[in-house]
C-alpha cells in the first residue's frame, strides 16, 4: 500500500473516531422523573431575590401545635426556642434553597403534597412544577423554604444512606425504581463538606466497563436532562461538573471511599409532624440537643470550634473538621453557594456553609469564632437554642485575625461574650415566655470597647436577666423587648442606661405578662439598689 494512501487513511480512521457520537450505556434504574416536567422552570435562589421564606404558620406544619406558645394558625404566637430556630434556620437560606427545590419537586412527582399540606399541586397556582411562577408566589417560596429544612430533621439524617460511592450507588440502582413512594436528595460536597448542594436523582446508566452515569436534576440549572454524576467503580471515586463550561476547578465536584461527600437523604421521614426540640413542654422533654449555628451575610465567615469542660473539641480546628466531643453531631447544609452566569461561567464563589451543631443539651461550651483565615469583613450571628438554652449573640464583627469568644451553662443559664479586636458591639437575644406571650429580648452593648466581656444570666421563674460587665468603666447599654400576644399584636419597650464601675443591672420583664412597665435595676456589686428604671413603650 502506498504510503500517503496509508496516510489518508489513517486520517479517517482518526477522523471517524472523533465523529463517533458517544456510547449510550443501559438505563438500570429509572423513577420515572423529568427535569423538563417535574422540575422548576426557574433556577435555584438565595436572599436577593427577597423571597418568602419561613413565618410562624410554615413552622407549625413542621412541629405541630407544640410549637405556639398560645394561639394556632394565623393567631400562632411562637415559642421564643422555635421563634430563634426560625430565624436562624431562614439565615441559613441565604446561600440557596436547593434542598428544598430538591425535595418539594419530588413530593410534587409522587403525589404526596397532601402529606405536605395541600390538596393538589393547584394550590400553588399550577398543574406541573415546570409551569409554576415563582415570581409573587409567596405559598410556592415558603413550601420551598419549609422543605429546606428537612435536611436538618433527626428523623431524615438518621435515614441517610452514607458511605462509599460503591454503597450510594448500588442503593439507588436497588431502590430508584421500585414503585415505593421513598425519594432521595442527593448530597454532594467538595472535599472537607465545602460549597454542599443538593440535586435530585432520576435514572442510573450503566455505560460499561465499571462506569455508571447518575442523571440527576440539578436545580441550579433548570430544564438541563443532561447532567451526569459520574461513579467508577473500578476506583470507587465519583464526580460532578456544577457548571456547563469546563476547565472550572471551583466547579468541580469529586469524592472517593473515604471523603464520604455523597450520600442521600429521604424524603418520606419528614412527612407529618415532628418532635420539637426547641417547644414548650412534653414535646422537647426527651430532646438531647442544644443546636449551635453560625449565621452570616459575605462571601465568606468565621469558623467554630466547641469545646467542652474535658477539653474536647468539635468543629472546625486548625482549618479542618474535627468531632471530639461524645454524642456530639455535625450536620453539613447544601445551600448551593456557588451561583453562574448564563453562561455557564462562575457569578460568584460565596464561602461554604457553617454545619450545624447538636450538642449534648447539658455540657458546658466555650465557644471560639475564628475569623483569622478570612479576607473580608463581615458581621455574624451565633446562635444556641435547646430545650435548656435560647440564645443569639449577634452583630459579631469578624474579618482577618479577629477571635472572639462565648461561653454558656444551659444548667446555670448563663452566658458570657468577649469581643474580637477593633470594633466591638455585641448584642445578645434571649427568648422569654409567660402564659400569653412570648418576648424576645435584645441586650446591646454600645460602643464597647475591643476584646470587651460581657455576661448574662437568666433567671426565668422571677423573669429576671441578669447583665454585667468585666471592665470597671463605663458602658452604655440598651435593652429593648418585643412582646408577642395571641392576639397578633406585637409592641416594643426599650431603655438606654450606663453601667459605672462593678454595677449590674437586673432587667425584670416579668410584669410585661399582667400589662405593666418592665423595668431594669442598677445595682452595686454588694447588691445595694441605686436606681430603678422603667421602660418606655414605642409607638
Amino acid at each position: 500500500m502506498p504510503r500517503i494512501f496509508r496516510f489518508f487513511l489513517l486520517v479517517l480512521l482518526i477522523s471517524t473516531a472523533v465523529a463517533a457520537p458517544a456510547r449510550a450505556g443501559t438505563i438500570v434504574a429509572d423513577s420515572g422523573f423529568r427535569p423538563g416536567t417535574n422540575g422548576f422552570s426557574f433556577a435555584n435562589y438565595g436572599a436577593d431575590e427577597g423571597y418568602r421564606n419561613l413565618d410562624a404558620a410554615e413552622v407549625q406544619k413542621i412541629y405541630g401545635r407544640a410549637a405556639c406558645l398560645t394561639g394556632k394558625g394565623a393567631t400562632c404566637v411562637l415559642s421564643p426556642g422555635v421563634r430563634n430556630w426560625m430565624k436562624t434556620t431562614n439565615d441559613a437560606m441565604s446561600g440557596g434553597h436547593c434542598y428544598g427545590f430538591s425535595a418539594l419537586t419530588q413530593l410534587i412527582y409522587k403525589n404526596q403534597l397532601s402529606r405536605f399540606g395541600y390538596k393538589s399541586i393547584s394550590a400553588f397556582g399550577g398543574t406541573d412544577p415546570f409551569g409554576l411562577t415563582i415570581v409573587g408566589n409567596d405559598r410556592l417560596q415558603r413550601s420551598i423554604a419549609r422543605a429546606f429544612t428537612y435536611q436538618l430533621l433527626p428523623s431524615v439524617n438518621s435515614q441517610a444512606t452514607m458511605g462509599t460511592p460503591d454503597k450510594v450507588l448500588q442503593y439507588l440502582i436497588d431502590h430508584l425504581g421500585d414503585g415505593s413512594q421513598q425519594s432521595w436528595n442527593l448530597l454532594i460536597f467538595q472535599w472537607g463538606f465545602q460549597a454542599g448542594h443538593a440535586i435530585t436523582p432520576y435514572a442510573v446508566e450503566d455505560l460499561g466497563e465499571g462506569i455508571y452515569d447518575i442523571h440527576v436534576y440539578d436545580n441550579n440549572w433548570p430544564n438541563d436532562d443532561s447532567r451526569r454524576l459520574v461513579v467508577n467503580t473500578n476506583t470507587n471515586t465519583w464526580s460532578y461538573y456544577a457548571s456547563t463550561q469546563p476547565g472550572i476547578p471551583a466547579a468541580e465536584y469529586k469524592g472517593n471511599a473515604k471523603s464520604g461527600t455523597l450520600f442521600l437523604r429521604p424524603n418520606t421521614p419528614a412527612l407529618g409532624i415532628q418532635p420539637c426540640p426547641y417547644c414548650v413542654g412534653r414535646q422537647a422533654a426527651n430532646s438531647k440537643y442544644n443546636q449551635v449555628t453560625l449565621s452570616y451575610t459575605a462571601d465568606q465567615h468565621a469558623r467554630l470550634l466547641i469545646t467542652d469542660p474535658k477539653g474536647r473539641q468539635t468543629g472546625f480546628r486548625n482549618g479542618k473538621p474535627v468531632n471530639g466531643i461524645p454524642g456530639a453531631k455535625v450536620i453539613p447544609q447544601a445551600t448551593s453557594p456557588i451561583t453562574f452566569a448564563a453562561d455557564g461561567a462562575i457569578e460568584n464563589i460565596a464561602d461554604d456553609p457553617e454545619p450545624v451543631y447538636l450538642i449534648p443539651k447539658n455540657l458546658k461550651l466555650r465557644i471560639r469564632i475564628d475569623g483569622r483565615h478570612m479576607t473580608v469583613t463581615d458581621r455574624e450571628s451565633l446562635g444556641v437554642v435547646g430545650p435548656t438554652f435560647d440564645s443569639t449573640v449577634e452583630n459579631l464583627k469578624m474579618g482577618p485575625g479577629k477571635v472572639a469568644f462565648a461561653t454558656l451553662s444551659p444548667k446555670a443559664k448563663t452566658l458570657s461574650i468577649t469581643g474580637a479586636k477593633g470594633e466591638s458591639s455585641p448584642r445578645a437575644t434571649f427568648g422569654a415566655q409567660s402564659k400569653r406571650a412570648a418576648y424576645r429580648i435584645k441586650v446591646s452593648a454600645i460602643g464597647a470597647a475591643p476584646q470587651s466581656t460581657f455576661f448574662f444570666a437568666k433567671k426565668p421563674r422571677y423573669g429576671l436577666l441578669r447583665i454585667g460587665k468585666k471592665a470597671t468603666g463605663p458602658q452604655a447599654w440598651k435593652v429593648a423587648i418585643n412582646k408577642f400576644d395571641a392576639q397578633g399584636n406585637q409592641s416594643q419597650f426599650v431603655r438606654n442606661y450606663v453601667l459605672r464601675g462593678n454595677q449590674v443591672a437586673f432587667l425584670y420583664y416579668g410584669p410585661l405578662a399582667v400589662g405593666k412597665r418592665a423595668y431594669v435595676v442598677i445595682a452595686s456589686a454588694n447588691g445595694n439598689k441605686v436606681r430603678l428604671l422603667k421602660l418606655n413603650k414605642t409607638d
